[in-house]
């Protein structure tokens, strides 16, 4: 797409633009607290989580998602703690998103299960450069951009607050199968909304109108799940060995879960863990099923933990790589999709987060041991 084909484009949608679809992560395993505020201050200690997508790199400047987030674990009252910094920048006219949140989790622990809530608060700030659009009324069919536009911009920054939250029940369970007893097998299923105010208030307003319009933010729903499955005919090999089933389903817009007329977009994938290295591959598209109607994608991911602290035997570095092959719409001419993931444990709990205390009670908050 050209320089003025583009900034034609974002003018076409933005009126609409409360309808768009938030940025999306392929390895939403990775990026947790942005997937579901109930996942802060899951691990123990401090915990520094970094992501990068760029996305249909061959469009004028493509689209560029980064996201940041700092976390630690109160066990001592079973809190979780988050700063979460995230930035979006779209096209030629650098339209960009930067939200600034605070993300507070409570965990109910049990002897081998886990149920999280999580809340995440935060500021939203979007801008665009009008200077960097071509408006109709400023060409000639001749001689191009000759002419003045009568185009008058209200605002080129907006700013509004925003609200989100989430459930995550956990588990550590067996499961049995014949003649081979039963395995450790770790589960996890969780909801988040997002957008909160603009699901349950038809009147609430994020003011995310730069014509000030006073359009309303389209909540989102997002139904994930994924489970770590030992695989134990390799017992006594050396190699550790899981298969990881893990899904997502966003559903954005005016209605509630309306399959309809909301924006629907499914992500599901097998992953395979060898002692600490992962290799997966998973299928999003908008319906349940391949279709050459909708814009889907094959999404090949790899990465792995390591050890960078000999004290300790639990891996703190982990790092993640997904290249996004589209198969319809947009995406084969506009260029793949990258993403890079970096995330960081400090496995010594800090002094106020009662690093010095012991548990006495044999319920827990259990570890995110691996992968997920």
């Amino acid at each position: 797409m050209g320089r003025i084909g583009m900034p034609l484009l974002i003018l076409c949608l933005m009126p609409f633009a409360s309808r768009a679809q938030d940025p999306s992560f392929s390895q939403f395993y990775a990026n947790r607290i942005y997937l579901n505020p109930a996942f802060a201050g899951i691990d123990g200690g401090v915990t520094l989580n970094a992501a990068a997508r760029m996305q249909w790199i061959a469009v004028d400047k493509g689209f560029a998602t980064y996201d940041f987030t700092i976390e630690t674990q109160l066990p001592a009252v079973q809190v979780g703690l988050g700063l979460h910094l995230n930035r979006d920048v779209q096209g030629i006219a650098n339209f960009s998103t930067t939200q600034a949140g605070l993300a507070f989790s409570y965990t109910i622990p049990g002897k081998s299960n886990n149920v999280h809530f999580g809340m995440e608060g935060r500021l939203v700030q979007r801008g665009i450069d009008w200077d960097a659009l071509v408006f109709s009324d400023e060409l000639d069919k001749v001689y191009g951009q000759i002419y003045p536009t009568s185009m008058q911009p209200l605002l080129d920054q907006v700013m509004f607050g925003d609200l989100d939250f989430g459930i995550v029940w956990r588990n550590e369970g067996g499961i049995r199968f014949a003649n081979t007893g039963s395995r450790k097998v770790r589960t996890h299923l969780g909801v988040s909304l997002h957008h909160l105010p603009y699901l349950f208030s038809s009147s609430a307003e994020g003011n995310d109108s730069f014509l000030n319009t006073g359009s309303r933010i389209a909540p989102r729903t997002t139904i994930h799940g994924g489970m770590i499955i030992p695989i134990r005919i390799f017992r006594g090999t050396g190699m550790d060995i899981s298969l990881s089933p893990n899904f997502k389903l966003d559903n954005q817009g005016y209605r509630w879960m309306d399959f309809k007329h909301n924006i629907t977009v499914g992500t599901f994938g097998l992953y395979g863990l060898v002692n600490n290295f992962y290799l997966g591959l998973a299928y999003q598209n908008r319906v349940f099923a391949p279709s050459r109607w909708h814009t889907d994608a094959f999404i090949l991911s790899f990465g792995g933990y390591a050890n960078t602290r000999k004290r300790t035997q639990q891996p703190n570095l982990f790092f993640g790589l997904s290249i996004d092959f589209n198969t319809s719409g947009v995406g084969p001419a506009a260029g793949s999709v990258f993403e890079l993931t970096c995330r960081y444990r400090f496995t010594d709990q800090p002094l106020f987060a009662g690093g010095k205390r012991k548990r006495t009670s044999r319920k827990r908050i259990l570890d995110c041991k691996s992968f997920f």
